[in-house]
């Protein structure tokens, strides 16, 4: 109680002293409060947009090695296939069986003719070749579509099937999401999820049907272009999506190269398409790793884990599995939407680090020299409290008392301080890193393999911070300022207290 009372006393005597040493704890407390917020805060935002995008590998058949190529010949619309090693059923349940792999999704897709008016493309710009010399330009080499070819690639585009529509790359990024209705589900048959120009265009909802069909012309030559291969296949509309960006028009974007033409169904109706394509006789057989109208494997498999930190380790426990044939199939790391979306969350994390290298190092050094030189100071202060009787627990004590009590009054002010500043800090942050108003979040670009559109995350979300100082900031505030303060007292009441009493007194 003594120390106290000789600590309370030494403060106010040393005004100066006193408001220098809060001046500095203040700022350091805040520095560490702020620093330190922002740090959890940013480090929580980065795990979920890790689990959210479900960032994981993607099993790719190498389709371009040419040991694995074969020319067929289908009625004239013949070209180079591959023939190689699919990604199995198999395999697909054994990578599952791998703790830590937690879902999965394929990417398939089928070019089919549709009932529904479509985005206007390319097609629907040019013009039918006149009858008279449709077929005398053919024969010449020149290229030239008759008004059934044309009409037929106006409405021609491509479906995806999904086992479950919310796995799917586009959904799991944010590209495009449900505005009505539900996703596609396992299990479901004959369901579709439409874009909303498509309904609005085509006055459909949730609950209407439409129709695909393969035709001819599509896939070959033909004198009937419009032929029907197989049974129609009606669709219902279980949903409608809204995509999170535009897409330009250009004239060279066909109709089926637009994101808005594109329709979700199930792998039941994907079945059903290869179905048709047998039976006008397009089949590749078994060689293409399609059997009684299904694919018995997969080219691309998209795998998604519970923890990304392991993916390296996952990685290459997959490719040293023994019971795993990945000949000539290669494993990738997908990452880019999480990259993409953590950015500006990693440049605050970097400006949280500052904070706290100023609070911790900057601040912190020179509180330590500032206390050094105090306590050089006070050597004949110290001598004389020996030299009345006391000891060097009672004077450390009191000298500790003064630092802790200063420290105390700095934390109560850094935290109504901290409050107002950590508010302003994070408004700032959100608009220093908010995405630009005339800046698209999601580019989409037409595939080279399969004529697909590949939806790549290009920009983050808003960003979005706590403007509070969380209550873990605080602890570590406090348990940080008292004891740097107390060990900058001991070291420097060390060096002091080793004198010999007579140095003490000069």
């Amino acid at each position: 109680m003594k120390a106290l009372k000789r600590a309370a006393l030494y403060l106010i005597r040393k005004r100066g002293r006193t408001v220098l040493l809060t001046v500095l704890l203040l700022l350091m407390s805040c520095c560490v409060m702020i620093g330190f917020s922002f740090k959890k805060n940013t480090e929580q935002e980065a795990d979920r947009l890790r689990k959210s995008l479900a960032t994981g590998f993607i099993m790719e058949v190498n389709t371009e090695n040419e040991f694995y190529h074969k020319h067929v010949d289908n009625h004239g619309a013949g070209g180079i296939i591959y023939v190689g090693p699919l990604i199995t059923g198999e395999m697909i349940e054994n990578i599952l069986s791998v703790d830590g792999v937690k879902d999965y999704a394929v990417q398939l897709s089928d070019l089919v003719w549709t009932d529904l008016k479509l985005r206007p493309g390319a097609w629907a710009a040019r013009e039918p070749e006149d009858p008279k010399t449709y077929e005398e330009k053919k024969k010449m080499g020149y290229f030239a579509m008759s008004e059934d070819e044309i009409m037929l690639v106006r409405s021609q585009t491509m479906i995806w099937p999904c086992r479950n529509g919310a796995m799917h790359k586009n959904f799991r990024t944010g590209a495009v999401e449900i505005a009505e209705g539900r996703n596609i589900e396992e299990g479901d048959r004959n369901k579709a999820v439409i874009s909303e120009w498509l309904a609005e265009h085509n006055h459909v909802s949730v609950g209407d049907t439409f129709t695909i069909e393969t035709r001819e012309g599509m896939f070959q030559p033909s004198q009937d272009p419009m032929k029907t291969w197989g049974e129609p296949v009606t669709l219902e509309i279980v949903g409608i999506y809204h995509m999170n960006f535009s897409q330009p028009p250009s004239e060279y974007t066909c109709e089926d190269g637009y994101v808005e033409n594109r329709i979700y169904t199930d792998l039941d109706t994907h079945a059903k398409c290869e179905e048709n394509l047998k039976s006008g006789g397009f089949s590749l057989g078994e060689e293409f790793g399609i059997e009684n109208g299904s694919m018995n494997g997969y080219s691309t498999v998209e795998f998604m884990v519970e923890d990304p930190g392991k993916l390296d380790s996952m990685i290459e426990q997959l490719k040293n599995w023994d019971a795993l044939d990945l000949e000539n199939i290669e494993i990738t790391v997908d990452s880019s939407a999480y990259q993409a979306s953590v950015k500006p969350y990693q440049q605050i994390r970097i400006f949280s680090f500052l904070l706290l290298a100023v609070g911790i190092c900057g601040i912190g050094f020179i509180l330590f020299m500032v206390l050094k030189l105090w306590m050089q100071g006070r050597r004949h202060e110290v001598g004389i409290l020996f030299s009345l009787g006391m000891g060097k627990a009672e004077i450390f004590a009191q000298m500790l008392m003064e630092c802790l009590l200063v420290s105390a009054a700095a934390l109560v002010l850094a935290f109504g301080l901290s409050v107002p500043v950590l508010d302003r800090c994070a408004a700032a942050l959100e608009h220093m890193t908010a995405p630009k108003a005339d800046a698209e979040a999601y580019t989409a670009a037409v595939s080279s393999r399969m004529l697909d559109i590949e939806i790549t995350k290009t920009a983050s979300d808003e960003v979005v911070l706590e403007h509070g100082i969380s209550g873990a900031a605080v602890v570590f505030a406090v348990i940080f300022v008292c004891g740097i303060s107390a060990i900058s007292i001991w070291i420097s009441f060390a060096g002091v207290s080793s004198l010999e009493p007579k140095k003490m007194l000069v």
